[in-house]
């Protein structure tokens, strides 16, 4: 029996993982040199929540845009500018 290891992604995990340990090392002596705790605590917090879900920003957008997809089925002439509404009519005299 063979195992193929890809060297490439096992590297690249390497030096990620390297790397996550050196910024972590880092924080933590920025924290025990610093002397605003308060700041470094926010930071930490912000850090952490981010950590637990780190596509929170990229999912409340997906959900507005969700929302508004809704909206636009359940109403697409609700703006009046719906493919032949006499608006779309006017805009294209104008545009021609």
């Amino acid at each position: 029996m063979e195992v193929n290891i890809d060297t490439g992604r096992a590297a690249l995990v390497i030096v990620l993982t390297i790397l996550g340990v050196i910024l972590i090392n880092l924080a933590i002596f920025a924290m025990v040199r610093g002397k605003s705790t308060t700041g470094q605590i926010d930071l930490l917090r912000k850090v952490t929540k981010q950590a637990r879900n780190p596509w929170e920003i990229e999912d409340n957008k997906l959900k507005d845009l969700s929302e508004l997809v809704k909206q636009f089925k359940h109403d697409p002439n609700q703006d009046g500018l719906a493919p032949g509404s006499e608006k779309d009519k006017q805009g294209d005299k104008q545009d021609g």
